[in-house]
């Protein structure tokens, strides 16, 4: 059984937290990685619990478990698995993400999708699809009604799409099936240039948390890794050596 697009942030995530929490191991993955030592440790990369991480002068790396992400900033020797000093529950963050919809990022950044299965039509993206396939789209200025254009590229085929005024989200059209490797222009009366969705297929929707990270980097759905970063992050109270 799978979970629909808008009850993911409930359903899959918090599910994913509860699964990688009980696991004997911890498995921790990094999804973030900047400074003179990235290289050793690139987006995707697996880590056990005990693994020693040795950083230099402005290295940032993030790295995520069952408990959600924490920050690690050198110069310093840091074990992968250690506790940061104070980690979120992550569930009041994942019911107040579904309540509001589309909320604000970390210390008011800009509003956001309201889950991984909501494409950003303002934004050029290579999106992940879970199966069964199926995506909303999603906008973030509400104040008026938007005619949408969606166009297959693979032969030219075109569907209207309409935000009616006050909405945020519209239907994928339903006689235009999503696959793995479909590319679609976005076109509207208000921009230039369309946006372009390239579908990746993630297969069964992966159980863990760490898994599901792994596949939307594997695939470089990074503005779905964002968010999913984003919905189980942690206080930055991060450790340093």
């Amino acid at each position: 059984m799978f979970l629909r697009p808008n009850s993911f942030t409930r359903g899959l995530v918090a599910a994913c937290l509860l699964a990688a929490a009980s696991a004997a191991a911890a498995d921790i993955l990094v999804v973030r990685s900047i400074g003179p030592s990235s290289a050793s440790y690139p987006p995707g990369k697996r880590l056990p619990d005990n693994a020693r991480l040795t950083l230099k002068a402005a290295d940032q790396l993030m790295l995520l478990d069952g408990k959600g992400t924490r920050m690690l900033r050198g110069p310093g020797t840091f074990t992968a698995g250690a506790a940061p000093q104070q980690v979120a529950s992550a569930q009041p963050v994942l019911q107040r993400r579904a309540r509001i919809g589309a909320v604000r990022g970390v210390e008011g950044g800009p509003l956001r999708p309201p889950s991984l299965w909501h494409a950003d039509i303002a934004q050029d993206e290579t999106f992940c699809l879970a199966d069964p396939p199926a995506l909303t789209l999603w906008r973030r200025d509400t104040n008026a009604a938007l005619p949408l254009t969606v166009t297959r590229e693979s032969d030219g085929a075109t569907r209207r799409v309409v935000f009616e005024a006050g909405a945020s989200t519209a239907a994928w059209p339903a006689d235009l099936p999503l696959a793995d490797g479909g590319r679609y222009r976005l076109t509207r009366p208000d921009v230039a240039q369309p946006t372009l969705l390239a579908l990746r297929g993630l297969g069964r929707t992966p159980p863990a948390l760490q898994d599901l990270a792994s596949s939307l980097i594997a695939a470089g759905c990074n503005a779905q890794l964002d968010l999913l970063v984003e919905t189980v992050r942690a206080p930055d109270r991060a450790p340093r050596g």
